[in-house]
């Protein structure tokens, strides 16, 4: 479902146009809003809109409203049927979030409401066709979670649960050759252990890709820097990581051509029971057509000892090329006080997790002006 037609689908609960394609973004970008990012999407100051807005919501119990300090109201999107409505009937962003994770989803919506120019990937549906589908990422390189159900114990693998922004610019004829953006949402984090674990996350899709900018997005600036800083020392890591398995690579490889090359010439004397299974399993091994093109350029080599560049194509990890930017969302958030990242894990770990992560924490006073569905 395009968003085009999910507003279609909000206009018919009765929302107007402005305000259906407002619900649109903020149930994609995270399912929480404040009165003045909904003014600032309307262009003027919210006064008897936002109460109309509000007033629908409710009626239609399509929204709670979570009180903050100062008084700030939080409005949730949090009703199943409306998500249901949209195509997202399991969009995690409906259920309740401890603070820091509600603070991450406002920020990530300020940054999309400040960027509407660029195409967003903002459902797992819509990142899986297109790093899965579009570009053949294999499902075990993108970033996942295991959720286990508390009734059936079933297991569900979900899929870029951080929701952090991710978005395409154009610069080819084809949506494969979009240039790819990736933020990290820092909702006010004391270290870099959560941004630390984000790159561990994403660097097996990373490896697949010819370039991309990931983009350090807060409110604050203490550690944009030191986040760029770790960024390339993690870079450095994995090119270093890289070189040292081409290295080995190479070395089995002229060993794997020299003995092929004495047994397909009938030089069996050198051979023993060990080195023929070795040489067949590697011949398995090493059957893919880049392989055997690389034998056939080592056998007609004109040096005598067959010293030719037998490295196969350079590992994708060894040319990461990526950009990295920062961007502070220079709003107010003080009315969540003083709050950490810690006491909600960031999601996408490549690994299972047994439960998901706990409602809002005690920074609120819930004023549930309608049910959650």
């Amino acid at each position: 479902m395009s968003d085009a037609q999910r507003v279609e689908v909000i206009k018919g609960f009765g929302y107007s146009d402005r305000e259906a394609r407002f619900l649109c973004w903020s149930a994609l970008h995270g399912g929480y809003f404040l009165r003045r990012q909904y003014a600032g999407f309307m262009g003027k100051e919210t006064g008897g809109s936002l109460a109309a807005l509000i007033e629908k919501l409710i009626d239609q119990e399509h929204a709670r409203t979570l009180t903050a300090l100062n008084n700030t109201k939080i409005y949730h999107l949090a009703s199943r049927p409306f998500y249901t409505s949209i195509g997202e009937p399991d969009n995690r962003n409906r259920r309740e979030h401890a603070p820091a994770a509600i603070k991450t989803r406002l920020i990530s919506l300020d940054f999309a409401l400040a960027h509407r120019q660029y195409n967003y990937l903002a459902t797992e549906r819509e990142k899986l066709n297109y790093f899965n589908g579009t570009l053949g990422i294999p499902l075990s390189d993108l970033p996942w979670k295991r959720y286990v159900s508390r009734k059936s114990r079933s297991t569900t693998n979900r899929y870029f649960v951080d929701k952090y922004p991710i978005f395409l610019e154009e610069s080819g004829d084809t949506e494969a050759d979009a240039n790819v953006s990736f933020c990290f949402v820092d909702p006010g984090s004391t270290t870099l252990s959560s941004f630390e674990t984000y790159l561990q996350q994403y660097i097996s899709l990373w490896r697949h890709l010819k370039t991309f900018e990931l983009v350090y997005v807060a409110d604050i600036v203490r550690l944009q820097a030191p986040a760029e800083r770790r960024f390339q020392k993690f870079l450095g890591q994995v090119r270093g990581k890289a070189e040292a398995g081409e290295t080995g690579i190479t070395q089995r490889l002229a060993e794997h051509f020299e003995a092929r090359f004495l047994y397909e010439k009938g030089d069996l004397d050198s051979f023993s029971r060990e080195k023929l299974v070795r040489l067949r399993n590697e011949t398995a091994e090493f059957s893919a057509p880049q392989y055997q093109e690389l034998y056939e350029q080592w056998k007609t080599s004109e040096h005598s000892d067959k010293n030719v560049n037998i490295v196969p194509n350079p590992s994708p990890a060894g040319l990461l090329t990526p950009k990295f930017s920062t961007c502070l969302v220079a709003r107010d958030y003080s009315f969540f006080g003083s709050i950490s990242s810690r006491g909600e894990p960031p999601g996408g770990a490549n690994g299972p997790t047994p439960r998901a992560a706990k409602g809002v924490g005690a920074v609120y006073a819930n004023s549930v002006e309608s049910r959650t569905t």
